[in-house]
């Protein structure tokens, strides 16, 4: 009776079952989120100049926000958005926000309650408005080049815009000193003609990684001051104004497991060659 050989070692790693590769993977997800690796982040430019086109205005100026996204893009575009808007805050800087979107005015009211727990004293009305969503796309944007109060009668909570505080200094987009857009596809194109091009307000932009190469042109064209790509752009954000949160621990988790991906793929062909060498010396052998 022939003795059946036994595989070996190189022969069960390249026949390892996939549910302990997808054990690894979860592993190096949800490890350095729990536990946050705290791995190096550099900032590029594009991020810098959002962030500092923010910290040099002078206290008080006027930003207008537009967060023009939905749930499927919360992971990337939330965690950069509520990272500039505690920027916004710790400048005193004023902040009317807007939404094309649909689905983002639940996204953008919970960013500002988490915000409201970190800093009590940011006050509706006076220090910022949330305008809400209107329906219409670029002719939304068109509308509150003349007014905000007229475009949007009443904010997100209900209350009558028109006597606000806040709305008696900036209640147009010309008088924005800065715009921050947050953007999972191209709505963003009409915030760039008419904040840019129409009204002379310089334009920065969050945007998911997917869509971030469809705004780079509108950057070297000086249409765009500055652009937060991804997730990544977001975990730079959160270096810059020093508070490290999920961007930072996401990237932490995406960096575990590229390498981890990058570890499986050397190994599997290192493996894959030794294999093909043994078998080539059984072959001789058995000659």
């Amino acid at each position: 009776m022939e003795k059946v050989q036994k595989p070996s070692f190189i022969e069960r790693f390249l026949q390892l079952d996939r549910r302990i590769i997808y054990t690894l993977v979860a592993l190096a997800v949800a490890i350095p989120l729990l536990f946050p690796l705290g791995l190096p982040i550099k900032v590029t430019p594009e991020v810098q100049s959002v962030y500092d086109m923010i910290e040099d205005l002078p206290e008080g100026s006027n930003i207008l926000m537009s967060a023009d996204f939905d749930p499927a893009s919360m992971p990337e575009l939330y965690p950069m958005m509520k990272s500039v808007m505690r920027h916004i805050i710790r400048k005193h800087h004023k902040l009317a926000i807007t939404v094309l979107w649909p689905n983002g005015p639940n996204l953008v009211a919970q960013c500002i309650e988490e915000l409201k727990q970190e800093y009590p004293e940011w006050t509706n009305t006076v220090d910022y408005v949330f305008l809400g969503y209107q329906v219409g796309g670029a002719i939304v944007i068109i509308s509150v080049g003349d007014s905000f109060s007229g475009t949007f009668p009443k904010d997100y909570y209900g209350e009558s815009t028109d006597g606000m505080p806040i709305i008696k200094e900036f209640n147009q987009l010309g008088q924005a000193d800065y715009m921050v857009m947050f953007e999972a596809g191209n709505s963003g194109d009409w915030w760039i003609v008419y904040g840019t091009e129409v009204h002379d307000v310089p334009v920065g932009g969050g945007v998911t990684a997917v869509v971030a190469p469809m705004y780079y042109p509108y950057l070297q064209a000086k249409q765009l001051n500055g652009i937060i790509g991804g997730l990544k752009g977001a975990a730079e954000y959160e270096k810059l104004t020093d508070v490290p949160a999920l961007a930072t621990s996401a990237m932490d988790s995406q960096s575990m497991v590229h390498a981890l991906i990058f570890v499986a793929i050397v190994l599997a062909n290192i493996f894959a060659l030794m294999l093909v060498g043994q078998k080539r010396r059984q072959a001789r052998e058995e000659m």
